[in-house]
């Protein structure tokens, strides 16, 4: 495989991961929506306002990507068409200024297959059941500088953690909440039992790049861990056939599940009438993975002769065949079956404040700050937020983001009206605007679109009361009405 079909396999990977979103996280946009009822999934202390009960499947669909990069990153337009950014027509500095020291893409999906939810007295109580995906690619940006510039910086490259991890895992949990202090104070937790359906980690820690006489020398070293109840077929040579699935030991891997716990922990606290600061941290526990098998790269070396000026008004040529040879960037040997392995999982922090405003309650502002915790993956996110709910039943609510990925501008209205919830929402609308003939964002990526039918019940508990059409008002004392009666006493004037 040339160099020239390398770069084309990642930039392919990175045009594609977007769309690739069969997979996503919470709906963060939803945060401070009135009536959202799964608002318990970011902060356990959130009750929802009514009771409810989940449609199938589409109580909750949940799709999301982040990434720190678009289309636009790599191509870019000139006067006789578009080339990449390996072009000497695409200036140095403009290229570097788009990428960053991790170019990070994720794309997750989050749907739950049955939740209900339901208040008694102070307390409120989930139990729900949901399956949850998520894939992340870190990059280094000195690949990309590597590439772009080579030996006119440097004859000797080092780069590390370039990576790629997978996860799908079921989910059952039971939600507790309970307010304090005259309902000021709310904390609440939710109990999660795990149950791991597979789980790829591939990290590429090692690429030396020295460069000779008139080739570079390059050498890579890498390393696979991999837990499914299917396998891949193994070559005489123990190399591994990414194309070829290995079935016969399926029925009694799925006997041994891979097996985990985590807590969810959340508080609320209302203050000086018109404030609510919030603060959770989600997914702390650990997975325990049977069967897993581990992979590593044979200390491999190779030359190529450097980078061509690659133009690509053929692009969609070259990336239709791109598939066939993904797997042979670099080989991998199996080293180790059947083996358990443990491991924290990658845990989620929340913190938000929330001000009502005095004129009109049901209008209020918040900001939220989200943090992801896991290592190369990790990100983090401020969204501004202004929500309005002008019915007991209606809401809706507008916000703007920064992030590592860039920024966005998102939305959500949610219906919640007694036996009928529907909810639509998406985390960023700027994606869909700037777009190529093909669909693929041009910009950076951070979304999350979520829609979700539920049935509610029960009498509204959220913050704004009903509107009462009379108040009952005391009776007005009665009035004492003394009466003075005037008597007049006429005198005689004696003379004498």
């Amino acid at each position: 495989m040339t160099m020239k079909k390398v770069f084309y396999i990642l930039l392919a990977a990175f045009m594609m991961l977007p769309s690739l979103a069969s997979a996503q996280q919470n709906l963060r946009s939803g945060y401070f929506l009135d009536g959202y009822v799964y608002k318990y999934k970011m902060n356990p202390a959130m009750a929802p306002e009514r009771g409810f009960v989940a449609m199938p499947v589409l109580s909750n669909l949940s799709v999301g990507a982040e990434t720190s990069f678009g289309l636009g990153t790599f191509l870019y337009p000139t006067e006789t068409g578009i080339t990449t950014f390996l072009s000497p027509r695409v200036d140095n500095e403009t290229f570097l200024n788009n990428i960053d020291e991790n170019n990070k893409a994720n794309v997750n999906l989050d749907m739950t297959l049955f939740a209900v939810g339901f208040s008694k007295g102070k307390s409120y109580h989930t139990v729900d059941i949901s399956m949850r995906t998520d894939l992340g690619v870190n990059v280094p940006g000195e690949l990309f500088k590597f590439m772009k510039l080579g030996n006119s910086l440097s004859n000797s490259w080092n780069i590390a953690n370039v990576g790629a991890r997978s996860a799908t895992r079921l989910e059952a949990s039971y939600g507790y909440s309970r307010s304090f202090l005259d309902d000021a104070l709310r904390v609440g937790a939710r109990a999660k039992l795990l149950w791991g359906v597979y789980r790829v980690d591939a990290a590429i820690d090692r690429l030396s790049l020295e460069m000779g006489e008139d080739k570079w020398m390059v050498g890579a070293h890498g390393n696979m861990m991999m837990s499914a109840p299917i396998s891949f077929m193994v070559a005489e040579d123990n190399t591994i056939d990414f194309t070829a699935l290995d079935t016969e030991n399926l029925i009694p891997n799925l006997l041994k599940p891979n097996l985990g716990f985590a807590f969810d922990l959340g508080a609320t606290y209302d203050f000086l009438d018109y404030f609510t600061a919030s603060f959770s941290v989600l997914d702390l526990g650990m997975m325990s993975w049977k069967n897993t098998m581990l992979a590593e790269t044979p200390d491999t070396q190779w030359e190529f002769s450097g980078f061509e000026t690659i133009d690509v008004e053929t692009i969609e040529d070259e990336i239709a065949g791109l598939v066939e040879d993904i797997t042979d960037v670099f080989s991998f040997e199996q080293k180790e079956t059947g083996i358990k392995q443990s491991g924290k999982l990658a845990a989620t922090i929340h913190t938000g404040i929330e001000a009502r405003m005095p004129f009109y309650e049901r209008l209020s502002f918040g900001m939220l700050y989200t943090q992801r915790l896991e290592k190369a993956y990790s990100w983090s996110e401020g969204r501004f937020a202004a929500s309005v709910a002008p019915l007991n039943w209606l809401s809706a609510t507008t916000n703007y983001a920064i992030s590592n990925f860039g920024h966005s501008w998102g939305g959500a209205i949610n219906i919640h009206a007694p036996g009928f919830g529907l909810f639509v929402g998406l985390d960023s609308f700027v994606p869909l605007f700037n777009v190529s003939p093909q669909f693929i964002p041009i910009d950076s990526i951070n979304t999350n679109l979520s829609l979700g039918i539920n049935f509610t019940f029960g009498e509204y508990k959220g913050r704004y009361p009903k509107k009462a059409s009379k108040k009952t008002l005391a009776p007005a004392p009665k009035k004492t009405v003394t009466t003075v009666k005037t008597v007049t006493v006429e005198t005689t004037e004696v003379v004498h």
